[in-house]
């Protein structure tokens, strides 16, 4: 028989997955209704949050099906935001100083081309979502939640940060390129929300010191990663443009490959700086912090 703090843990997590729905239904429809950038964003971080949600709760029943219906909700949403963030994230980067060298303004007026059809698909997926299949959700997901109890999350953790470390050092014992970098990087920031959301259950200093030293060093390859996309964004520019000799995409294409070249040189000390990390181990959760 469950005690009473069992079904508070168990209710604690629904509470938390139903005020972020709650908030992204607001956020998303606000969004449908301005489509400003702002909006979107805000309703993207909603979604986010959601998923994590999601994580934990099968980390912690042990539940491997991926992309459950009740995820599957949120996708084409998710998507949708994510590609409009991509081409924000671009048009941010050429603000910098060390972009002001080049004459850009056929790739950024590319961009905000790009940014107004992107917006569309996302208004699109707003009109097609179905708030009827997020409600017929709630139950499985309050059924599941119930279930959690605080030693249960304790070591359902515990084991969720070994292994992660585990696949963190795999990737770096090999030497990563430019694709491992990157799937490092998709962990970190899977690993330090899930985390976050643990300690919005139960505070612990060890939990915030590991959620530290991995936003730290997201952070570290983040940077690099924004600018291996916007490479990749130039490219497709560059090859788009290639039978228009009016664009004059030069400069572009200068930028282009110093970006390449800057990239490429980042990679060995981003292996070294990432290793030194998360070779230190991350503490285990103690039930008594």
């Amino acid at each position: 028989m469950k005690n009473n703090r069992d079904c508070q843990a168990g209710e604690f997590f629904f509470r938390f997955y139903k005020k972020h729905t709650a908030s992204f239904l607001a956020n998303v429809y606000m969004a449908g209704i301005t489509g400003t950038s702002k909006d979107i964003h805000r309703a993207r971080l909603d979604v986010k949050k959601i998923l994590a949600i999601l994580d934990l709760l099968r980390i912690v029943r042990n539940k491997n099906e991926k992309n459950p219906a009740y995820e599957r909700i949120f996708k084409n949403l998710y998507q949708a935001s994510g590609r409009i963030r991509e081409i924000q994230v671009n048009q941010l980067l050429l603000t910098r100083p060390e972009f002001e060298t080049f004459d850009l303004s056929p790739y950024s007026s590319n961009l905000l081309q790009q940014e107004k059809g992107r917006t569309r698909e996302f208004l699109h997926a707003i009109r097609k979502f179905n708030k009827k299949r997020l409600s017929k959700a709630d139950d499985k997901i309050k059924n599941e939640a119930f279930k959690i109890t605080p030693r249960t999350l304790q070591n359902k953790v515990n084991r969720y940060i070994r292994t992660k470390t585990d696949k963190f050092i795999n990737l770096l014992e090999k030497g990563c390129d430019e694709k491992d970098l990157h799937k490092v990087r998709q962990h970190l920031k899977e690993f330090s929300t899930v985390l976050s959301l643990v300690i919005s259950f139960k505070y612990s200093r060890k939990l915030e010191m590991v959620i530290e030293s991995l936003n730290k060093t997201e952070m570290m390859i983040g940077d690099w990663h924004d600018k291996v996309v916007l490479a990749d964004s130039m490219k497709g520019f560059l090859d788009n443009a290639g039978s228009s000799p009016e664009i004059l995409p030069d400069p572009v294409r200068e930028c282009y490959n110093r970006l390449i070249e800057d990239n490429r040189n980042l990679i060995e000390s981003l292996n070294h700086d990432v290793k030194t990390v998360i070779t230190r181990g991350f503490p285990m959760v103690d039930p008594d912090d």
